[in-house]
């Protein structure tokens, strides 16, 4: 006999005592007594029928998690996934969104050239150095000098630092702290191959700091916003911010050791402030004018070394430095402020 047969065969003895019921004439509280016994083994049944579906669905999930982490399934599913997108580019044109560095685009302006005016050039004409100063204010740092243009350096941004220069271990920082581990920084240079991409920090960062190689460099940009907290402890906020300027929305680490070379790493940095705080070593900067400014305004160059911090709202200047020999940490962090 048929599943179906069966339930056909049931379902015409339960309406046979149901009309038997009825005929000697049970009321349906009492038919409700007869049957309970019925419709709890029914009942029954049933959360054990959805019990053991909910158990398969975990278990299936479970060791799809399990499997989608191994390496060998990772590489497969990105081959795969190359593939298909390589496949679907005469029905759409994925490129643009793969080259921009946000899907969902910033209030601020994104061409620089109709960001500054000739008449902005006249800001920045008579500067020709960047003047160091310490134990300052928000009125000296920004009146004196961002609102006219210049950048400056501070040599005691961070006095009340707590972390030693010893200290500053990256390893370390990265391995104890569970949002940098997995964090996936959204922009990075280096001369170390790195292999696959994406690649999370912990990786990134045991890479070079294991590697046997005598000269390196790496720089990133962090996008996470709980990598960017995380790497605060670094170069905390300094003691000349006001308070209604906002906290960095993305920040930088530049890293090198033995690493010597002629050419600038050019920076892509949002229009806003720029903080540069050299934790280690020392760094060469380079501030070149935006256009239409390249004939009105000097190019600026300095040496930033340990301890010191170079502050600039960057909308007339693009940044681009040069690693020092030896050991170089840096950090820079981008903030929206506008200069009114």
């Amino acid at each position: 006999m048929s599943q179906r047969e069966k339930f056909e065969l049931i379902n015409s003895e339960v309406r046979s005592f149901y009309e038997y019921c009825k005929e000697a004439g049970m009321t349906d509280a009492e038919m409700d007594i007869i049957c309970r016994p019925l419709t709890n083994a029914v009942r029954k049944a049933s959360i054990k029928r959805w019990t053991r579906v909910f158990l398969f669905l975990v278990m299936v999930l479970a060791i799809g998690y399990t499997v989608s982490q191994t390496e060998t399934f990772q590489w497969h599913a990105s081959a795969v996934a190359r593939i298909v997108m390589i496949k679907i580019l005469p029905i759409w044109d994925w490129t643009p969104l793969y080259y921009n560095k946000c899907l969902i685009e910033r209030s601020q302006p994104q061409n620089l050239d109709n960001l500054v005016s000739p008449t902005d050039c006249i800001a920045c004409e008579a500067v020709k150095s960047i003047v160091r100063v310490s134990d300052t204010n928000y009125n000296e740092v920004f009146n004196h000098h961002l609102l006219r243009g210049a950048p400056v350096v501070v040599t005691d941004a961070h006095y009340d630092w707590s972390i030693s220069r010893a200290e500053l271990n990256l390893t370390t920082l990265i391995g104890g702290d569970d949002r940098l581990r997995d964090s996936v920084p959204c922009r990075i240079l280096t001369n170390i191959r790195l292999g696959r991409q994406p690649m999370d920090l912990e990786e990134i960062v045991s890479r070079i700091t294991n590697t046997n190689i005598p000269s390196w460099f790496v720089h990133f940009q962090n996008c996470d916003i709980r990598a960017v907290k995380s790497f605060r402890i670094l170069a905390p906020r300094p003691y000349f911010l006001p308070p209604h300027i906002p906290p960095s929305h993305f920040n930088w680490l530049l890293l090198s050791k033995n690493y010597d070379t002629h050419r600038y790493k050019y920076l892509e940095l949002d229009i806003g402030l720029i903080i540069m705080s050299q934790l280690k070593g020392k760094s060469w900067i380079q501030l070149k004018p935006r256009a239409p400014c390249e004939e009105d305004c000097f190019t600026l160059n300095l040496e930033l070394t340990e301890g010191e911090t170079l502050v600039l709202g960057n909308s007339l200047w693009e940044f681009e430095y040069l690693p020092g020999k030896g050991e170089n940490v840096a950090m820079i962090t981008e903030t929206d402020w506008v200069e009114s």
